[in-house]
């Protein structure tokens, strides 16, 4: 068997520095086992690369004890039988403190590139630059395979916001909108269904473009659409999405009332606002917010005129039972994602390092959130399931279906 390890010094740092600048998992043992498996692929890769006579001959299971608890693990064989992942410990032996910490370091900020260098060497592993390569490959091939995948033909919602940031594109720091859709089934289990990264201005063209995409990978009806009022989203919605209620975020529109009234009118007016998310239905709720834009028009006329133009969007949750409402009139759910995205920017220095540390940032946290979180519905909207059936056969003049359409 060919030596296949290069000296120490090729280790890729900008990937190891990428990594432990932008990602700060490893909180599940599921996380560790995943990026064990993707660590022996990328070495088998190498081997067979520099053993051609060499095979893959598929994957033995192994239980391997950590500080995390036992991981299961797909270790990958050779027809030779000369290939064994340098990254495992000897077999029957229990993986060790020190070997738990230089994995979990590949993907913390805990650890700089030179310390990741000094527990390689204790531990006498040495992964070259090429190896390291195999594994960002890896995550960016499930990356670009999961931004594919088949979605949904019907849904309860999807949820839209947008994460500004700036990434190193092509040797220059840029401004970079990062658009996370975010959607719950009709079984109640949410689930990221894509992200969008985006170094322009969004515009209608731009949403249609977004929307198209979706619809390509089998979503045609979700019962809800929830946003912020992005410009040419609201008009891209009614194009491709005609019968869907479209909520325009409700907390977005508080915060804004503040900007565009005066300290006295947007206490008032927010208090309103607050007392309207327990309205009896949509009508009364309409209705009773028309009746007090009324009462502000003199003093504030443009900005009335553009409530009274979008109150239908700001109030589409009132279609909703009350006690499901509150996932529905706000971003939140998806904001939650884009807050992990802004702590790792910070621990970057201010910027991402690139599109590809970006995205595998996206993708891994995505992953742990699978298996932690988001792993059962949520509870009370599972518990409403027939009422967001029966809303979305009044409105789509059919049951859903749940099942995922290829596309």
């Amino acid at each position: 068997m060919k030596d296949t390890k290069l000296n120490q010094d090729n280790l890729n740092q900008s990937f190891i520095e990428g990594l432990v600048n932008n990602l700060d998992l490893f909180t599940t043992s599921r996380i560790l086992e995943h990026t064990l498996n993707a660590l022996m692929k990328a070495e088998r890769n190498i081997h067979l690369t520099s053993n051609q006579d060499d095979k893959g001959n598929g994957f033995y299971q192994r239980s391997l004890g950590t500080p995390l608890g036992e991981l299961d693990l797909s270790v990958p064989r050779d027809r030779d039988g000369d290939f064994r992942p340098q990254v495992l410990p000897d077999k029957y032996i229990r993986d060790t403190e020190d070997r738990f910490k230089t994995l979990k370091a590949l993907f913390t900020q805990s650890y700089s590139p030179a310390a990741i260098n000094a527990i390689f060497n204790k531990l006498g592993l040495s992964y070259s630059k090429k190896e390291m390569e195999e594994l960002k490959e890896h995550y960016l091939n499930e990356y670009e395979a999961w931004a594919k995948k088949d979605l949904p033909h019907d849904c309860i919602g999807i949820f839209v916001d947008a994460y500004i940031s700036e990434v190193n594109h092509e040797g220059k720091v840029k401004k970079l909108t990062t658009f996370v859709v975010l959607g719950f089934d009709f079984e109640g289990f949410k689930d990221l269904y894509a992200i969008e990264l985006n170094l322009g201005n969004e515009s209608k063209e731009y949403w249609l473009s977004v929307f198209n995409r979706l619809i390509n990978r089998g979503l045609k009806c979700p019962l809800f659409v929830v946003s912020d009022d992005f410009s040419g989203i609201t008009d891209a919605v009614a194009t491709l999405f005609p019968k869907s209620l479209h909520q325009l975020c409700y907390v977005h529109l508080q915060r804004n009332i503040r900007k565009n009234m005066c300290k006295a009118d947007a206490k008032d007016f927010n208090s309103k606002l607050s007392n309207l998310k327990n309205s009896k239905d949509f009508e009364t709720g309409l209705n009773d917010f028309n009746s007090f834009l009324d009462s502000y028009k003199d003093k504030y006329q443009t900005y009335v005129k553009y409530l009274k133009n979008n109150s239908k969007y700001y109030l589409a949750f009132l279609h909703l039972q009350l006690e499901t409402r509150k996932y529905f009139y706000t971003t939140n759910s998806v904001e939650s994602f884009n807050s992990i995205l802004d702590k790792k920017r910070n621990l970057a220095g201010g910027f991402f390092q690139s599109m590809d540390y970006l995205k595998i940032n996206i993708y891994i946290h995505y992953k742990s959130l699978k298996t932690q979180k988001w792993r059962k519905p949520s509870p009370l909207i599972k518990a409403n399931i027939y009422f967001f059936n029966q809303l979305f056969a009044q409105i789509f003049e059919r049951l859903p279906n749940f099942q995922t359409q290829p596309t």
